[in-house]
């Protein structure tokens, strides 16, 4: 049997994985053991050899060798069958109907060895039916058959150990032990020779059976890999399964301080008739929307860098894009001496159908990296028709791309040698150089909505990096979101007239829906539950619209009340209002209006005036 350190050549602490690989290897070295019908054919084929070599140097052995031979066939009749029988269990566990496992093995392996044991003997055997003849040619052909079979008999059963030394055992031992006898006049040259070739075959079956084992080793070694990296697959998807479980959990806790400022902040700046502090307002309103997109991006790169992002493409105004831009990089661009300049075609109001967050990323990128490697001159962000579809370009006048580095500079974490020797000879801290990041987010993002992007650039001239939209229908949608953009986005919104039933569990968010509600004329009723709802509507309260969030009170999914909500006021419109995307986009596939969290104040009077507007039934 196999020592403890041949089953653990390795050194590797013994464990499910690598107890397979054992039993495996074991597996195959005695299916490879079975698989050969040479042990049966020389069974019949080499005595049959002897027996005509008797029938001409010794007339008087032929029955003696026949019986001989018979007992071979059947000897090889009865391996035959073992074969057979162990290659029907071994069908029945390569199609899963029975494990196998280590006991089995050891059953195998002894009755391989029992039979090794047994065909060495009967190949012996040839010793004792010739030992009447005195005919040395006949004798030393014997032997020189026993040696053959001996040295065919090691090279396929080297590799276990356990058979090998039985069937050399049933041989060799014989042999050995019956040369002084059979040879009486040639003994002392055969027996030392006879010594020289057993150990040449034992040295032989050792170099066989460690290259078994080295080969064992290394299939040890590459399992303990494999179940380290699916150990540490498993650690990392369980990691990323919490951070976004946090990500969930942040989404909706973080979410809704953003909306309540948002909205408190529009109720105040449509009550308020102070320029001054209008002027105030407006710039907390910017802050405040900017603070809430930033977190919305934040959390979208998050899950499209680990494919989990679920796009919710729409009507975007590029200019709304592009004025946020402006406001966020304009005074970074002044204090780097750069001028900021934006373009917007006249003709044509530009209107992309978009993720909203993914584009806003894709322009904030672009722009920060053009911002970043410019020393002097400015940057230009624009947008213009191309062929029947929007392009969205940024110029830039700084140092260019070598054209050896324009094909790899949307790669995570590339940067051109002259951007770090540039960072190098300014004395940069780390903490301000680029990651290489920003670019290959661009690209990710533009191969997820189906965008053609690239660069053009010349050492010394600067660098024009591109979005080419696709070809898109226009849409009502479109001329809305056209319509937004156009307009200032500060202004005062105008007044509405109708009902609206909030459903929200937060009192922070449902007391400033109630009061930006109210300063837009609207008549707001205010509930946490479905519960509440219901009451409100037995006591004949009627509203025009329903908005609804998606968590409520004890457990309640928004989803589920605003569609029971509006079978029983047909007359009414809603939306479902949620910072989760699965979500919003489970209400978008069946119909539904959604609006994602934070909401802004402008969106949501855009909705209202075009729902409250429709005749009722």
């Amino acid at each position: 049997m196999a020592t403890s350190s041949e089953r653990d050549p390795a050194g590797v602490a013994d464990a499910p994985g690598l107890q397979a690989v054992d039993l495996r290897a074991r597996l195959r070295l005695l299916q490879s053991l079975t698989s050969r019908g040479s042990s049966e054919a020389a069974a019949l084929l080499i005595p049959l050899a002897i027996l005509w070599m008797a029938s001409r140097n010794a007339p008087a052995l032929a029955i003696s060798l026949l019986t001989w031979w018979g007992m071979m066939a059947c000897m090889a009749l009865g391996l035959m069958s073992l074969r057979m029988r162990l290659h029907r269990q071994w069908r029945e566990f390569e199609a899963g109907t029975q494990e196998v496992d280590a006991p089995t093995l050891m059953r195998w392996e002894r009755q391989l060895a029992l039979t090794g044991l047994a065909n060495g003997l009967m190949w012996s055997a040839a010793i004792a039916f010739t030992w009447s003849s005195g005919n040395g040619e006949l004798r030393l052909f014997v032997y020189l058959a026993l040696v053959g079979v001996l040295a065919s008999g090691t090279t396929f059963l080297a590799p276990v150990p356990v058979v090998f030394w039985c069937f050399f055992a049933g041989i060799y031992a014989p042999m050995l032990l019956a040369a002084p006898w059979y040879f009486p006049s040639k003994a002392r040259y055969l027996l030392p020779l006879l010594l020289l070739f057993g150990a040449t075959i034992a040295r032989h079956a050792w170099g066989a059976r460690h290259f078994v084992r080295q080969q064992l080793a290394h299939e040890r070694e590459r399992q303990a890999l494999a179940d380290s990296y699916q150990a540490a697959r498993i650690e990392a998807e369980h990691a990323l399964a919490e951070k976004n479980w946090f990500l969930s959990a942040a989404s909706h806790d973080l979410r809704q301080p953003l909306h309540a400022l948002g909205l408190m902040l529009e109720a105040t700046r449509q009550r308020n008739r102070d320029a001054e502090v209008a002027s105030l307002l407006d710039e907390v309103q910017d802050c405040a929307r900017d603070l809430g997109t930033m977190f919305n991006d934040l959390l979208d790169l998050s899950r499209l860098e680990g494919h989990a992002l679920v796009q919710h493409p729409q009507a975007v105004a590029v200019a709304g894009v592009f004025e946020e831009a402006r406001r966020v990089f304009a005074h970074d661009a002044s204090q780097r001496g750069l001028k900021l300049s934006i373009f917007m075609p006249r003709r044509h109001a530009a209107v992309l159908h978009a993720d909203p967050a993914l584009l806003r990323q894709m322009v904030f990128n672009l722009l920060q990296n053009a911002l970043r490697y410019t020393a002097s001159g400015g940057v230009l962000l624009g947008c213009r028709r191309r062929q029947g579809r929007w392009l969205l370009q940024v110029w830039d006048t700084g140092a260019g791309i070598a054209p050896e580095d324009q094909a790899r500079i949307f790669a995570r974490h590339y940067r051109t040698q002259h951007s770090q020797a540039r960072e190098m000879a300014d004395a940069q801290p780390p903490s301000l150089r680029g990651r290489g990041l920003g670019l290959s987010v661009v690209a990710l993002a533009a191969r997820h909505m189906g965008v053609d992007y690239g660069v053009r650039s010349r050492l010394g001239h600067g660098s024009c990096f591109w979005l080419h939209w696709p070809a898109q229908p226009e849409t009502r949608d479109a001329e809305v979101a056209a319509s937004l953009a156009a307009g200032p986005p500060n202004r005062l919104l105008p007044q509405l007239q109708g009902r609206c039933l909030v459903l929200d569990d937060e009192a922070l968010v449902g007391q400033a829906m109630e009061r930006i509600l109210q300063a837009w004329g609207v008549e707001v009723s205010w509930v946490r539950t479905a519960r509440q709802a219901a009451a409100v509507l037995a006591d004949g309260w009627r509203p025009d619209f329903v908005l609804c969030d998606q968590q409520l009170e004890n457990g309640e999914q928004g989803f589920d009340v605003l569609q029971q909500l509006l079978q029983h006021l047909p007359q009414a419109s809603g939306a479902l209002m949620s910072g989760d995307l699965a979500a919003l986009e489970q209400a978008q596939e069946q119909g539904y209006l959604v609006l994602p969290k934070p909401l802004q104040p402008q969106e949501l009077h855009a909705v209202l005036a075009h729902c409250l507007a429709q005749p009722r039934a």
